[in-house]
């Protein structure tokens, strides 16, 4: 009789690594999409300004090659930058609409068919995942400030 809670504690724990996954692979697929739409937003935005700058350069002190690389290594930096920021702000609401949506939905329907209670979920997802684990944004744990500053 005592293999029943491990077997319990093993369904739980592989339940949790598959909704974490969940949220892994659909943050993974999209930060990636949207980091490449960005960047290249970002350098088509640039370009114009990139063009302005270099023919005023050209205009008052003559364009030479360091210049355009300097320039341009410049405006590859900037599209770099807003990529990341755009990519970022992207995977983390594609995170939070998979959780509302399908995950958060499917962890209702697996406690209910499996009687676990939610606290015991959040309890077990909190020693298992690591701090990055996106699933360990949406956990309700019991702990209180002073026990997370120790």
């Amino acid at each position: 009789m005592t293999s029943q809670p491990d077997d319990r504690q093993q369904l739980l724990s592989e339940a949790i690594k598959d909704f974490n996954d969940t949220l892994v692979t659909q943050s993974i697929n999209l930060s990636g999409q949207a980091f490449n739409n960005a960047f290249r937003l970002g350098c088509g935005l640039l370009l114009v300004p990139l063009i302005i700058i270099m023919a005023i350069t050209h205009f008052v002190r003559g364009l030479d090659f360091s210049a355009v690389f300097v320039y341009s290594c410049a405006g590859v930096a900037i599209s770099i930058v807003f990529a990341a920021m755009v990519s970022n702000r992207a995977k983390f609401l594609a995170v939070q609409e998979k959780y509302q949506h399908d995950v958060n939905p499917e962890i209702i329907r697996f406690l209910a068919d499996h009687d676990f209670t939610r606290a015991q979920f959040d309890a077990a997802a909190d020693d298992l995942l690591g701090d990055n684990a996106p699933l360990r944004e949406y956990l309700v744990t019991g702990r209180s400030s002073t026990e997370e500053k120790e």
